[in-house]
């Protein structure tokens, strides 16, 4: 925990340094001349990209009859983002801490919870290599040779991070490891909840195996599931790009869409690779250099960065940490 706080700290100093690099004076003066409607629709886009993704993951739930209501999925994902925005490297931590906020107290789900948990991250390449194609095109036209790079970079992390999913997921010795260190994940994040519990849970775990394995394949066949999910997850990634096309209309300095598209394409990946949880610190930085590689003052590049972070990071996380630490603290007078 301790070396987790520490890797915060650094990255929210990248950050400040980043913001005196810009120029703090400049920063301040783009910060207070910012349009509050076009903040707010900035915000609200965010809002509904959280929402899609709690609706996607319910469609999964619901065929793999795992009924709950949307409040309690939104709730779920909401604390698996403030997993995965704690939690370095390929953003792991929020899958078993959502499926634990689904599927406690009820023992016979966890397999199934599991397998949707999977199809649900699975799915959402799909959109994400679809965009990261179309950004592609517009950096190859436009001979962006730096965001050319790191979307190459990006679409060989996000096919490598898709066949590690899809090897774990239909292997299953590999599942059971896979299932291991989740479950050793949950105990980090619920340690109250699963102390002196942890071989009775493992072993429903591992009897939940072959129950998510078996749900696995009837997602995967249901062509009705396949397409409400995309939907929902063409709809989610449109709605960040929006939410950070506002940001720039808010402080003055509009961007085109597809010169916000390239840029969240690149930085993608990268984030998801990166050392320092949430890839804070590391986001700011390539983002923003992204941004001036399309000739932004870099006074305007770094503002929105920062800007845009918070809205699509700290609130996301703040409001996930405090449900995490009510359900936690409920956990014990239980």
């Amino acid at each position: 925990m301790q070396k987790r706080m520490g890797l915060i700290a650094f990255g929210i100093i990248v950050i400040f340094a980043l913001i005196w690099w810009a120029g703090i004076d400049e920063t301040i003066s783009i910060v207070r001349s910012t349009n509050w409607k076009y903040l707010s629709l900035a915000i609200l886009m965010q809002a509904l990209a959280v929402i899609a993704w709690a609706l996607r993951w319910r469609v999964f739930l619901n065929r793999a009859n795992v009924r709950e209501s949307l409040s309690r999925v939104l709730v779920a994902v909401l604390v698996g983002i403030f997993v995965n925005n704690i939690t370095p490297g390929a953003r792991a931590g929020g899958e078993p801490a959502r499926m634990y906020v689904v599927s406690r107290g009820k023992d016979e789900i966890y397999g199934r919870t599991f397998a949707t948990v999977m199809a649900d991250r699975i799915l959402d390449a799909i959109p994400v290599m679809l965009f990261t194609f179309v950004a592609f095109k517009y950096a190859l036209d436009l001979k962006i040779h730096v965001i050319l790079l790191i979307l190459s970079i990006s679409t060989l992390v996000l096919l490598l991070i898709l066949g590690i999913s899809l090897l774990f997921s239909f292997n299953e010795r590999l599942a059971k490891g896979l299932l291991s260190r989740l479950l050793s994940l949950l105990k980090r994040v619920f340690p109250h909840k699963f102390a002196g519990v942890e071989e009775k849970i493992e072993k429903k775990f591992e009897r939940g195996i072959m129950d998510f394995r078996k749900t696995l394949i009837d997602l995967s066949k249901d062509k009705v599931v396949f397409f409400k999910t995309l939907f929902y997850s063409l709809f989610l990634w449109v709605v960040m790009m929006l939410r950070t096309f506002f940001v720039f209309m808010s402080i003055g300095h509009p961007l085109k869409i597809y010169e916000v598209l390239m840029v969240q394409m690149a930085g993608i990946a990268l984030g998801m690779i990166s050392i320092l949880p949430g890839g804070i610190g590391i986001t700011e930085g390539v983002n923003s250099a992204l941004y001036l590689s399309l000739s932004l003052d870099k006074g305007v590049a770094v503002t929105a960065t920062v800007v845009d972070r918070f809205i699509s990071f700290w609130l996301p996380t703040i409001v996930g940490g405090a449900i995490s630490f009510y359900l936690s603290a409920k956990g014990r007078k239980a």
